[in-house]
């Protein structure tokens, strides 16, 4: 149940907005990044693989910043995760791909510093009754500006095929932007005396077997997720001859647009639905998209498509945020929890995009590997833990 919000809570929110604006703005560049890498500097499919997975490898540093964060403030935290995307100036001086490749590379470690500083603000700063509404409502308006910028730098870089050089540098000072904004939020019953007891990352997969299915039942979501990433643009340049305006269409109006339209309701949902039960809807929603992506015949097919991808994945990203703090016992654990969890996304980014590239190359066709990511999201609905598990585990 919805619960008042505290003086605290409204400036949290406040804060939370003004970085998502620039977070949103920075994400609709990083959205063409794939689109940006074939087209502009033609890429092969090996270096696009290493560009889209360089994000999600990343996340493997979370593991120890959990520890490293509990019980500190999140400042400076939060301007460590900036400085890497300013790796974007030198977009200015770049002429290759495999550069271009590297400071994407860069730019992502601010990843796995930002998400697990931000799961920290989320626990501490956001209540039981109101967590879901309020990150909802942040995240749909971070959508809402990513679709604005993706839409807007789509159709400069059709006028203007050289632009990627001048965006880039824009959009590494407003990811920074976004990071500053964040570090200025101040954490609610911070502790400043550090106890012994603090919980290992590692050790809650040892000890919570019900966090251990859970994360066990995103490690197939998250590779059948993962392996379409570097396919993505080779279907759309190469297969569906995408122009930069349509792709941005795609990956901002259709995909973000529903994510902005869904998020707000989802997060609401949370509050009242428990998580987990969102997610096995989530993931069984996407076994439908490779499927109805792979059927198309042209652009105009693939939008439903990339609608269908948004709505799914409006409901498994709030989760994949919220979902990972019901299975803490203290607030103190949040940090831990969300690092372990934004961690094992790094781990399984490893197997996964070259999995996806392997199984396109071997069989020469998209039909394999996105008959396989759609196997993997059914399994992962299955298999996804009860809410009643974590209950009894807390008794």
């Amino acid at each position: 149940m919805s619960q008042p919000l505290s003086e605290h809570t409204r400036r949290t929110f406040q804060a939370h907005l003004g970085a998502h604006f620039f977070e949103g703005i920075f994400t609709g560049v990083w959205l063409l990044n794939d689109i940006v890498a074939r087209k502009h500097f033609d890429a092969s499919p090996i270096l696009v693989t290493l560009l889209v997975m360089s994000a999600s490898a990343s996340l493997i540093l979370s593991l120890p910043l959990g520890s490293m964060m509990a019980y500190r403030p999140k400042r400076i935290f939060f301007l460590m995760a900036g400085v890497p995307r300013l790796a974007f100036l030198l977009c200015l001086f770049c002429g290759s791909a495999t550069g271009f490749v590297i400071l994407a590379s860069i730019a992502s470690i601010s990843y796995p510093l930002f998400f697990t500083a931000q799961n920290a603000i989320l626990k501490s700063n956001y209540g039981e009754g109101n967590r879901g509404k309020l990150f909802g409502l942040v995240y749909s308006f971070s959508g809402l500006m990513a679709i604005f910028s993706s839409l807007t730098v789509g159709r400069i870089y059709d006028l203007f095929p050289d632009s990627p050089s001048v965006i880039y540098p824009l959009a590494a000072l407003a990811g920074f932007a976004s990071c500053v904004l964040m570090s200025g939020i101040r954490e609610e019953g911070i502790n400043k005396k550090e106890p012994t007891t603090l919980v290992k990352p590692l050790d809650i997969l040892k000890k919570r077997p019900d966090f251990r299915k859970f994360e066990i039942s995103y490690f197939f979501y998250g590779t059948g997720f993962m392996m379409m990433l570097p396919l993505l643009p080779l279907y759309l340049v190469d297969h569906l001859k995408v122009t930069y305006s349509q792709a941005s269409f795609l990956n901002g109006l259709f995909y973000q647009g529903m994510i902005v339209i869904f998020s707000w309701f989802m997060g609401r949902l949370t509050d009242r639905v428990h998580p987990l039960y969102l997610n096995k809807a989530g993931f069984a929603a996407l076994v439908f998209y490779p499927l109805s992506l792979s059927l198309a015949a042209g652009v105009l097919f693939a939008y439903p498509a990339y609608a269908w991808y948004g709505i799914s994945m409006a409901v498994v990203n709030v989760s994949w945020y919220l979902a990972p703090l019901t299975f803490c016992h203290a607030r103190e654990e949040a940090s831990s929890f969300g690092a372990l969890h934004v961690a094992l996304a790094g781990v399984r980014a490893f197997i996964a995009f070259p999995l996806g590239t392997f199984l396109y190359s071997v069989s020469g066709t998209f039909w394999v590997p996105f008959l396989t990511s759609s196997s993997l999201f059914l399994v992962s609905s299955m298999i996804i833990p009860s809410p009643d598990k974590i209950i009894s585990s807390k008794k």
